[in-house]
């Protein structure tokens, strides 16, 4: 069975959570790390915009009135708000067995980890959206755009995933909502639902902390991604790296302003 890192970090800025998705992958990539999981979340919230959206969608101001950071993914998709979730990233070479499809066959084989750690907690995910999905549609919203490769949960969507070739490396990363922070509508400008979405807290059949989601996820990756994932740290050169890419790419103005 194929070995994995393991890394459960704790709360971190957004430009460093960032930053260490990209060394990790890099590192991935040269064969320096092995293929890796990691699970993290956000300390101070955090808006992040998708690689190709114009930063224009956010409200800067009000964004550092409430003391929330503005980040710009490496991957794409459209805006999130990573307050009250926990969030996922899978570095895997591109010679990988379960990269080796594309994008989309890419995104059916990674997520297949995520489904069975929902399903061990007594949910029933589905990929794809429902067909009345289009009706909710905010655009340049994650949560309120529907994909084919993201997971729903009785009709809402529940986890939503973005991909991106790190030099060549496959880095997938995404976010799993346990409630909704609606602040995301007033930064972003947009009109906010009527009622607040349901979000992991509400549809599992019993109460389940952030430590239990990690745990039923790691396992579900394992079992049906078949791997063994083995709890690690972060090289050297890996913490030199994010450093680094906090200072000249996430935390720098100029990569925020690039579109």
């Amino acid at each position: 069975m194929e070995t994995w890192r393991l890394l459960v970090d704790p709360a971190a800025a957004g430009a460093r959570n960032m930053a260490i998705d990209q060394a990790m992958a890099e590192a991935v990539q040269r064969g320096d790390a092995p293929p890796t999981l990691r699970f993290y979340s956000w300390r101070p919230r955090a808006l992040s915009l998708g690689y190709h959206q114009p930063l224009h969608l956010v409200d800067r101001l009000l964004a550092r009135r409430r003391g929330i950071d503005v980040v710009r993914r490496i991957t794409g998709g459209a805006a999130l708000l990573h307050s009250d979730e926990l969030t996922y990233a899978i570095a895997v070479p591109r010679r990988h067995r379960l990269v080796r499809g594309g994008v989309r066959a890419s995104y059916a084989a990674l997520t297949q980890g995520l489904i069975a750690g929902l399903e061990a907690l007594g949910l029933a995910p589905e990929a794809g959206a429902p067909a009345h999905a289009a009706e909710e549609t905010l655009p340049g919203l994650c949560f309120w755009s529907p994909s084919g490769h993201e997971l729903w949960v009785a009709e809402h969507k529940m986890v939503a995933s973005a991909q991106g070739r790190v030099h060549g490396g496959v880095l997938q990363h995404g976010s799993l909502v346990m409630s909704h922070d609606l602040d995301l509508h007033s930064l972003t400008r947009t009109s906010a639902p009527n009622a607040r979405p349901p979000g992991l807290r509400d549809v599992l059949p019993q109460p389940t902390t952030i430590g239990e989601l990690v745990q039923a996820l790691t396992q579900g990756v394992a079992e049906r991604l078949r791997i063994a994932p083995q709890p690690g740290a972060l090289t050297p050169a890996e913490r030199n790296r994010s450093d680094e890419l906090v200072k000249v790419r996430y935390g720098h103005d100029a990569w925020l302003a690039r579109c």
